[in-house]
C-alpha cells in the first residue's frame, strides 16, 4: 500500500479546466462539459499556472489505485471533446431485407429492419448531431457528432 499515489496530464492551450468538490468542468471552443466524479476517492488538483490536471490517491491499495487512470481518461476524453469532438459513422449492412432509414431534426426511423413490420424510432439527445451522408458518396451511412464521447457512442450503440 502506497501512502500517495497521483498521476498528472497536461491540458492544451484554449482549454480551462475548474474543479468544485470532485466535479470537473471542462471549456473549450466546442463548448463545456462536466464530468461528476464524486463516486471516486480521489483529490483532484488544478495547476493553471504550469496547465496541469492531477489526481492524488492517499492510502490506495493496487485497485484503488487504478481509479486514478481510469479518471484521468475521463478527463482526457472531456480535452478532445471540446478542441476537436467525436464522430461516429454507422453502416447499415443487410443481405435480403434492405433496410430504409429515415432523418429528421433528431428522430431516426428505422424500416423493414430484418423485415419487421413495425418502425423503430430512436430519439437522439440535443447534444449529438446526427445526419445522412451524400448517398452518391457513401450509401447506407448515419453520422453521429458531438462534443461528449460517452453520449456519442451511446447514441450510436442503442441504434438497432
Amino acid at each position: 500500500m502506497k501512502i500517495r499515489a497521483q498521476d498528472r496530464i497536461t491540458f492544451p492551450e484554449g482549454v480551462e479546466v475548474s474543479v468544485k468538490d470532485r466535479v470537473v468542468t471542462v471549456k473549450g471552443k466546442r463548448g463545456t462539459l462536466t464530468k461528476d466524479l464524486r463516486h471516486l476517492q480521489l483529490d483532484f488538483r488544478v495547476n493553471k499556472k504550469f496547465r496541469t490536471f492531477t489526481a492524488v490517491r492517499w492510502f490506495g491499495t493496487k485497485i484503488n489505485n487504478s481509479t486514478i487512470n481510469t479518471a484521468l481518461s475521463h478527463v482526457r476524453n472531456m480535452f478532445t471533446g471540446v478542441t476537436k469532438g467525436f464522430r461516429f459513422k454507422i453502416r447499415f449492412a443487410y443481405a435480403h431485407f434492405p433496410i430504409s432509414v429515415s432523418v429528421e431534426n433528431q428522430l431516426v426511423e428505422i424500416r423493414n429492419f430484418l423485415g419487421e413490420k413495425r418502425v423503430r424510432r430512436q430519439l437522439i439527445s440535443d447534444s449529438v448531431k446526427v445526419y445522412r451522408t451524400d448517398p452518391s458518396i457513401v450509401k447506407d451511412e448515419l453520422v453521429l457528432e458531438g462534443n461528449d464521447l460517452e453520449e456519442v457512442s451511446r447514441e450510436a450503440a442503442v441504434m438497432h
